[in-house]
């Protein structure tokens, strides 16, 4: 299955590939096509994209092994018929060069899949109010993150000096909630049960979202410039004027 953002009538393609015997190639054949948040009457997409969690193969592949450090197991990944997907779009204003908002969309895969398999014979769109809020959790940015990486559940970005945790594992929201919400004195998690991006010059109406989420923000020292996985943490990347690599730092975040 392939998701596609189509800007012109802000829909999410929900597509799989289709190799006939009569076709000189395989081709994309779109399954249903999926609203996404009505824009208001000013409000158009500049930029789009829609990603998901790269699931590698571990099979007898050891981990690998740092000085001083014991190996360690293979890092938590989504199945590759789970994880997330995330609908990034920067949406701008008519008549006003500078302005931009990102927002971000997230859903579980599964939610697309049974959308894409279960829909009525005949019906080829569903509006963004008839799937969108119960299945999906939106974000608005006056600034696009530098980089977005998915893990096993979990989407991390950086930015405006500081790097967020957002969690949509159902399993360990549920053990948050039994926890305490103060990680440390410099964590907060907060254990959000609604998302919501107020109606205005970008959207018609409140754009709502029901999918619940673990954030966890931490101030970054450093001005990373890429955000990469590492086993099961992350490393964030710097680079001086020269190109030269000067930062390397393993965050912990997943847990």
């Amino acid at each position: 299955m392939i998701a596609l953002v189509e800007t012109e009538g802000a829909a999410l393609e929900i597509c799989r590939i289709v190799d006939e015997p009569d076709a000189s190639a395989p081709f994309l054949r779109i399954n249903v096509r999926l609203g996404l948040p009505p824009l208001s009457s000013g409000a158009f997409i500049r930029f789009s994209s829609c990603i998901r969690e790269s699931v590698p193969t571990y099979s007898d592949v050891p981990s690998l092994v740092i000085e001083g450090r014991p190996p360690r197991h293979p890092p938590f990944h989504s199945s590759p018929e789970e994880g997330l997907v995330v609908v990034i779009m920067t949406i701008g204003i008519y008549g006003m060069a500078t302005a931009a908002d990102v927002i971000t969309i997230v859903t579980h895969l599964r939610s697309l899949v049974a959308l894409a398999t279960t829909t009525p014979p005949g019906v080829t769109f569903i509006p963004w109010e008839n799937w969108g809020p119960r299945v999906a959790a939106c974000f608005k940015l006056r600034v696009r993150p530098k980089f977005d990486v998915l893990m096993g559940g979990r989407l991390a970005t950086i930015g405006n000096e500081t790097h967020s945790l957002f969690d949509f594992n159902s399993t360990r929201i549920r053990d948050a909630i039994r926890r305490t919400g103060r990680i440390n004195n410099v964590d907060q998690m907060t254990v959000n049960h609604k998302s919501v991006i107020p109606r205005g010059m970008l959207f018609k109406e409140d754009v709502v979202g029901e999918l619940p989420y673990i954030s966890v923000v931490k101030p970054a020292s450093v001005d990373w410039k890429v955000l990469i996985n590492y086993e099961e943490e992350l490393a964030g990347l710097s680079w001086n004027v020269r190109g030269q690599l000067v930062s390397l730092c393993l965050r912990a975040l997943w847990d």
